[in-house]
Formats: structure tokens, C-alpha cells, sequence
């Protein structure tokens, strides 16, 4: 039975994503669940979740369906097929419907993606740094947190061409998620359950972008680090691996729109760090 998800089935779908080894707190689930309650879904079988999925409309333009997870032994079961269509179907007959979905696939996910209507539009990488590689970097104080600039939201929608309004706010509101703001651009990070995050980070110039980061990753010189990233943003993969960062992962960024001339115009240059693959 596919149900609407709620706070109850986290720890069920914790034990999913461990399975899969992705890197998702339980503050993840929960941010998922306060942005688009209406769009995440499990399936339930004999009182047991055996599958998730979330289409988070993030604005009017954008929704990026994430946390795509089945019980390894109920794989190739079309499970994860009929949560996706059963989310997508859901939220164009409910509260309205971005005119773009977009997600992250994996080349084992991809075929089911494209069979769902969804076009690759290119790659994005995940870089890793282990613990003890850092550089030093100068602590940034951290911004007073009651209001989000409104100047970072125009630098966001000038890089994205989409409203991510209602992440970026739940990120800033978030007292366990860093945040660092510069007049060119902004940098946020956080714990994961297997290694600490960074991203989103958007910015007009690479020098204080990369700054910003650095002021970041000086406070986890003795963890493992996440950092994904689109292949096509060369000043990122730069900046990445200057910082002692190399790739370990790739998927593919897939668009699904109704119209494919009215995409949402973006600025790769300006994406240094993408929230996550459950995100935009």
C-alpha cells in the first residue's frame, strides 16, 4: 500500500538508507517532511515500509524528487516505479505542479527515470575529502540567523533560473546546519551520517566563494567531507581540489518538463556545492 510518508516512518526509512549507505540524518527526513509533507510517500507492506519517495515542490518552477529507496531484497519489483508515478501523479492533481521536476539518478535508477519521461541534462559529482586532509582557513563568524538576505535569494535565482526560496529558508533556520554569507554569495554545511556536508553553495565569484568554503571546512579538519558538485561548474572542481578533494561518484541530473523550451535559465558557473542528490 503506498500511503503519504509522516515523522513516524523515519526511523523505518533510516533503516533503508542505510542499506543503501547514504549519507542522510534523521534531520534530513525531517526537513523533507516540513517542505512538501503532501509529496513523500512510502510504501507498506504487513506493517512494514519497504520503500520511500519525496517530489519536494520547492517553488512554483522547481520540484526534485529524492530519497528514491527500496528493501534491497524487494528491488526489481517495479516498487520504486509505482512510488515515483504514484508522487508525480499526486502532485499534479493536488496543490499545482512545478513546471519542471528534476532529479539525481544513478546508472542503476537512469532507465527508470528515462521510461518516467525524465532527459539527462548532465553530471553531477560527488568529491570526497578524508579526515586530516585539511588546509587552514579562517574561521567565519556566523551570521545572526533571524532573517534570510534577500540579496542571496537573487544570487540563488540568477544561478538556478528557479525559486529554492523555501530549502535555503529551512536550511538558514536550521541551528545544526552551518551557514556563512558574503555580499557575492553564500556557503552552508552539515552533519551527514557518514561524513559532514557541504552545500549549498552559490556565489557570483570564485575568491570569495572559495573563501567562504575554506572558513567551512577549518571547523572539520578531522572529518570525512561530502561535496557535490556539478562536472560541468570548473571553478568548483577547482576550488575542490585545491582543498584536498577528489571525485568518487558520479549520476546523472535528469529534467522532466512538460515543455522543454520553457527550462529554467541557470548559471552552472555560479553553483560551487549542490544541496545534496535528494535536492535541487
Amino acid at each position: 500500500m503506498i500511503r503519504r510518508m509522516n515523522a513516524r516512518d523515519i526511523p523505518a526509512a533510516m533503516c533503508l538508507k542505510e542499506a543503501a549507505g547514504w549519507n542522510q540524518t534523521t534531520n534530513d527526513w525531517e526537513r523533507v517532511l516540513r517542505l512538501d509533507r503532501e509529496a513523500c510517500f512510502v510504501d507498506e507492506r504487513g506493517g512494514h515500509v519497504i520503500g520511500t519517495t519525496s517530489a519536494v515542490r520547492l517553488g512554483a518552477d522547481l520540484g526534485w524528487v529524492g530519497m528514491v529507496l527500496v528493501l534491497p531484497r524487494m528491488r526489481r519489483r517495479g516498487i520504486a516505479r509505482g512510488l515515483l508515478q504514484h508522487a508525480l501523479s499526486g502532485c499534479r492533481s493536488g496543490r499545482g505542479s512545478p513546471r519542471i521536476w528534476g532529479l539525481d539518478a544513478t546508472d542503476m535508477a537512469r532507465p527508470l527515470y528515462e521510461q518516467s519521461g525524465f532527459q539527462a541534462q548532465e553530471v553531477i559529482e560527488r568529491w570526497q575529502r578524508p579526515a586530516e586532509g585539511a588546509t587552514a582557513g579562517e574561521r567565519p563568524e556566523q551570521p545572526e540567523r533571524g532573517h534570510w538576505p534577500g540579496s542571496m535569494q537573487a544570487i540563488d535565482r540568477r544561478a538556478y533560473g528557479c525559486d529554492r526560496s523555501a530549502l535555503l529558508l529551512d536550511l538558514w533556520s536550521d541551528p545544526t546546519v552551518e551557514a556563512v554569507t558574503d555580499p557575492s554569495g553564500f556557503a552552508f554545511g552539515r552533519p551527514g551520517s557518514s561524513a559532514w556536508f557541504l552545500g549549498p553553495c552559490v556565489g557570483l565569484e570564485p575568491r570569495p566563494m572559495e573563501a567562504m568554503v575554506r572558513g567551512l571546512l577549518s571547523r572539520h579538519a578531522h572529518e570525512r567531507i561530502f561535496w557535490d558538485l556539478l562536472a560541468s561548474s570548473t571553478k568548483a572542481r577547482e576550488i575542490a581540489r585545491r582543498n584536498g578533494f577528489r571525485p568518487v561518484r558520479r549520476l546523472t541530473r535528469m529534467l522532466l518538463a512538460e515543455d522543454p523550451a520553457r527550462r529554467c535559465p541557470s548559471d552552472a558557473d555560479l553553483v560551487f556545492a549542490t544541496p545534496g542528490f535528494e535536492f535541487a
